[in-house]
């Protein structure tokens, strides 16, 4: 009887030691940065190779996305331009983490009205925004789309 109880207590022990190892790597897996936004945008500018693209402002922020730019505190915003091109862009520094999920959800919703518009005809673009990458971490939303987005997210992740 107490041997059987022994070995039901350090069981217990390895599930709290793996649950902790568990819970520590999702936090660091979440875990964001706080790195200036030129520092950022540098790297991933560098990194997705923006020809094809243009810098847009606020009015294409506010067109594309719904967003106000005086909101967040830095917004950049490179978007096709050329009409059959779907190369994006956006990098947004919050002032605040709970503004996160509105910037996400705008970006999502983005992406979603692209890819409707050129599903059926447009199957390299289709590709190229189903393969598109959008995180948040920490006080930065990031949204890439194009033959480098991930060469780009690579470069944001460090760079925090």
């Amino acid at each position: 009887m107490k041997k059987r109880r022994i070995d039901i207590i350090n069981i217990l022990k390895y599930a709290m030691v793996v649950v902790i190892i568990a819970y520590v790597a999702v936090l660091l897996a979440r875990q964001g940065g706080d790195a200036p936004m030129k520092e950022v945008t540098k790297q991933v500018v560098d990194a997705m190779k923006t020809e094809g693209m243009e810098s847009a402002g606020s009015q294409e922020l506010k067109r594309y996305y719904g967003l106000n730019e005086n909101d967040y505190e830095s917004v950049v915003l490179y978007v096709p331009n050329d009409v059959m091109g779907v190369n994006e862009l956006l990098v947004v520094r919050l002032k605040n983490e709970g503004q996160a999920e509105a910037v996400v959800k705008a970006a999502q919703k983005r992406l979603d009205t692209q890819t409707e518009s050129f599903e059926g005809y447009g199957a390299e673009q289709t590709k190229l925004l189903k393969a598109a990458v959008l995180d948040d971490r920490g006080m930065y939303v990031f949204l890439a789309v194009g033959k480098n987005a991930d060469k780009a997210y690579d470069a944001f992740k460090k760079s925090l």
